[in-house]
């Protein structure tokens, strides 16, 4: 029995083991708000924009990304930093292709309004190569959005040149 909740141990778990859902959910919390943290060499946000409030997701990891403000516009991006890099010391295409995945949602977020959803395709041409040490952005529109199918386009690009473009295609989910 916990000394702080009264649990009782689990039939077939040690009493060491101890189910105390009070302890398991402070422990939660602290690490949700403790992911919830941007870490201390995250760069500051450029002007308009603001730094993802998700960081323990996968995004999080892959970023930090950045948003654009709330608005009418679409706009996703990150800085280009070292463990973005392919051999080639230029931006590896899958962090391109997650950006452009992450774009589809805030493009379509800001057009149907916020949704669950999944995305079904992704299509992408890289144009050119993304310079480490810029601002990567990605913008775009909507295209259609049916009852369950929203289908979207845009541009990835650093200092006005274009490195990628995408289309893809996000279905409403439950």
């Amino acid at each position: 029995m916990c000394c702080e909740c009264g649990a009782i141990a689990i039939k077939g778990y040690s009493p060491a083991a101890l189910f105390c859902f009070h302890l398991i959910a402070a422990r939660l919390d602290a690490w949700l708000m403790a992911a919830q943290v941007p870490p201390q060499d995250v760069r500051s946000a450029p002007p308009g924009w603001v730094l993802q409030s998700h960081m323990q997701t996968f995004s999080g990891h892959a970023g930090p990304f950045y948003r654009r403000e709330d608005g009418p516009a679409s706009g996703m991006g990150f800085y280009a930093e070292p463990h973005h890099a392919n051999l080639g010391n230029v931006v590896h295409g899958g962090a391109l292709m997650t950006l452009a995945d992450m774009s589809l949602f805030d493009i379509c977020f800001r057009a149907a309004g916020r949704l669950k959803a999944v995305t079904v395709t992704m299509n992408a041409e890289f144009i050119g190569p993304g310079p480490i040490g810029e601002f990567i952005e990605a913008s775009g529109e909507m295209t259609r959005a049916g009852k369950s199918l929203l289908f979207a386009r845009g541009l990835i690009t650093a200092n006005g040149n274009s490195i990628l473009s995408f289309s893809g295609t996000l279905k409403r989910v439950s």
